[in-house]
Protein backbone atom coordinates (compact mmCIF):
# COMPACT_ATOMS: atom_id res chain seq x y z
CA UNK A 1 0.00 0.00 0.00
CA UNK A 2 1.63 3.56 -1.05
CA UNK A 3 1.33 6.34 1.49
CA UNK A 4 0.39 9.73 0.28
CA UNK A 5 1.64 12.72 2.27
CA UNK A 6 -0.24 16.15 2.08
CA UNK A 7 1.01 19.06 3.67
CA UNK A 8 -1.68 20.59 5.49
CA UNK A 9 -1.91 24.52 6.68
CA UNK A 10 -3.64 24.69 10.22
CA UNK A 11 -5.05 27.52 11.79
CA UNK A 12 -7.40 28.46 14.32
CA UNK A 13 -10.15 30.53 14.97
CA UNK A 14 -12.07 30.40 18.18
CA UNK A 15 -12.36 27.04 19.51
CA UNK A 16 -11.93 25.80 15.98
CA UNK A 17 -8.95 24.46 13.74
CA UNK A 18 -9.18 24.66 10.06
CA UNK A 19 -6.91 22.83 7.94
CA UNK A 20 -6.45 23.90 4.09
CA UNK A 21 -4.45 21.70 1.48
CA UNK A 22 -4.59 21.70 -2.45
CA UNK A 23 -4.20 17.95 -4.41
CA UNK A 24 -4.61 17.85 -8.60
CA UNK A 25 -4.83 22.16 -8.05
CA UNK A 26 -8.07 21.37 -6.11
CA UNK A 27 -8.02 23.17 -2.73
CA UNK A 28 -9.74 21.67 0.29
CA UNK A 29 -10.65 23.64 3.60
CA UNK A 30 -12.54 21.59 6.26
CA UNK A 31 -12.82 22.74 10.20
CA UNK A 32 -12.70 20.87 13.10
CA UNK A 33 -12.50 21.58 17.20
CA UNK A 34 -9.52 19.13 16.91
CA UNK A 35 -6.52 18.14 15.10
CA UNK A 36 -7.16 14.30 14.90
CA UNK A 37 -11.02 15.73 13.95
CA UNK A 38 -9.84 18.11 11.31
CA UNK A 39 -7.60 14.86 9.54
CA UNK A 40 -10.78 12.79 9.37
CA UNK A 41 -13.02 15.35 7.78
CA UNK A 42 -10.15 15.95 5.51
CA UNK A 43 -9.59 12.12 4.90
CA UNK A 44 -13.39 12.05 3.83
CA UNK A 45 -13.30 15.15 1.37
CA UNK A 46 -10.40 13.78 0.08
CA UNK A 47 -12.28 10.47 -0.40
CA UNK A 48 -15.82 11.98 -1.57
CA UNK A 49 -13.73 14.13 -4.02
CA UNK A 50 -10.08 12.11 -5.65
CA UNK A 51 -11.50 8.62 -4.41
CA UNK A 52 -8.25 8.38 -2.15
CA UNK A 53 -8.37 5.56 0.26
CA UNK A 54 -7.94 7.60 3.83
CA UNK A 55 -5.49 4.64 4.81
CA UNK A 56 -3.57 5.63 2.66
CA UNK A 57 -3.51 9.49 3.59
CA UNK A 58 -0.94 11.19 6.01
CA UNK A 59 -0.24 15.17 6.44
CA UNK A 60 2.21 17.15 7.19
CA UNK A 61 0.96 20.01 9.91
CA UNK A 62 2.40 23.66 8.82
CA UNK A 63 0.94 25.74 12.03
CA UNK A 64 -0.25 29.01 12.09
CA UNK A 65 1.38 30.45 15.02
CA UNK A 66 -2.35 30.53 17.57
CA UNK A 67 -2.67 27.42 16.26
CA UNK A 68 0.51 25.61 16.95
CA UNK A 69 0.64 27.57 20.57
CA UNK A 70 -3.38 26.22 21.08
CA UNK A 71 -2.09 22.59 19.71
CA UNK A 72 0.86 22.29 22.33
CA UNK A 73 -0.33 24.62 24.88
CA UNK A 74 1.68 22.07 27.52
CA UNK A 75 5.01 23.91 26.01
CA UNK A 76 6.47 26.82 28.44
CA UNK A 77 6.34 29.82 25.98
CA UNK A 78 8.75 31.78 28.51
CA UNK A 79 11.83 28.94 27.97
CA UNK A 80 10.60 28.48 24.05
CA UNK A 81 11.17 32.36 23.90
CA UNK A 82 14.86 32.03 26.15
CA UNK A 83 15.77 28.78 23.78
CA UNK A 84 14.42 31.16 20.82
CA UNK A 85 16.08 34.47 21.68
CA UNK A 86 13.19 35.94 21.09
CA UNK A 87 11.43 38.07 24.02
CA UNK A 88 8.26 36.24 25.84
CA UNK A 89 5.89 39.41 25.11
CA UNK A 90 6.92 39.01 21.27
CA UNK A 91 6.38 35.19 21.50
CA UNK A 92 3.04 36.02 23.25
CA UNK A 93 1.92 38.38 20.44
CA UNK A 94 2.73 35.13 17.97
CA UNK A 95 0.85 32.59 20.02
CA UNK A 96 -2.44 35.28 19.95
CA UNK A 97 -2.05 36.35 16.49
CA UNK A 98 -1.46 39.54 17.14
CA UNK A 99 1.68 39.33 15.01
CA UNK A 100 3.49 37.55 12.95
CA UNK A 101 6.93 35.85 13.34
CA UNK A 102 9.22 37.29 10.57
CA UNK A 103 11.17 34.09 8.63
CA UNK A 104 13.64 34.55 10.55
CA UNK A 105 12.22 34.49 13.42
CA UNK A 106 10.17 31.88 12.67
CA UNK A 107 13.47 30.17 12.18
CA UNK A 108 14.51 30.52 15.10
CA UNK A 109 11.34 29.43 16.86
CA UNK A 110 11.52 26.08 14.82
CA UNK A 111 14.96 25.65 15.73
CA UNK A 112 14.13 25.76 19.53
CA UNK A 113 11.62 23.21 18.97
CA UNK A 114 13.66 20.95 17.31
CA UNK A 115 16.55 21.27 19.70
CA UNK A 116 13.77 20.44 22.53
CA UNK A 117 12.10 17.42 19.78
CA UNK A 118 15.24 15.69 19.78
CA UNK A 119 15.93 16.58 23.63
CA UNK A 120 13.05 14.65 23.80
CA UNK A 121 13.07 11.70 21.97
CA UNK A 122 16.40 11.05 24.08
CA UNK A 123 14.56 10.64 27.25
CA UNK A 124 13.34 7.91 28.93
CA UNK A 125 11.68 8.29 32.97
CA UNK A 126 13.20 5.77 35.17
CA UNK A 127 11.18 4.05 37.84
CA UNK A 128 12.48 3.40 41.08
Amino acid sequence: MTTLTLDLVITKEDNTYKGSLTYNDNPLTQSAPSIPGLETQLKKLLWEFESLDPETVTFNHYYQCPAFFSEFAVLNKEQLAALSEISTSQLEAFSSGKEKPSPAEAERIERALKELASRLLKTSLVLS
